[in-house]
């Protein structure tokens, strides 16, 4: 019975944005569609020039591939990288500048916690982020 309810539990199973579960009868895989950003995260962060900044984290049990806008009346270009819980990088550092958006390279699904660490280069500051 227990197996029987999962089923029906599982094939109703929806996920908001462009990612999608599909979840079917025992003995079938869960499949999951291609890599999409998972995180949404709008604020400002102080950054300094000589260091990277905790700028926020995430639990991606799906793949992402965070989009980060920084602000056009910030002060100037970041560099933004992605660390995992073991704090190794995940993918190559970016530099944005300001009024520019990137998106960072793919974060594979289920890898645990990751963080986005940012960095001013040219001048320290408040700088306001957007990541989609």
């Amino acid at each position: 019975m227990c197996a029987t309810l999962l089923s029906t539990v599982l094939l109703s199973v929806s996920v908001s944005g462009s990612q999608s579960v599909n979840a079917t009868t025992d003995g079938e895989q869960a499949t999951q569609s291609t890599a999409t950003a998972m995180i949404y995260w709008s604020s400002t962060a102080y950054l300094v020039t000589n260091a990277y900044s905790n700028v926020t984290s995430s639990n991606n049990i799906f793949n992402d591939s965070p989009v980060v806008t920084n602000n056009a009346g910030n002060k100037g270009a970041i560099k933004v990288k992605i660390v995992n819980s073991n704090g190794a990088q995940v993918g190559s550092v970016k530099t944005i500048g300001k009024g520019k958006t990137v998106r960072l390279d793919s974060i594979p699904w289920n890898s645990g916690t990751y963080t986005l660490k940012a960095m001013a280069v040219s001048s320290a500051g408040t700088y306001a982020i957007k990541i989609d």
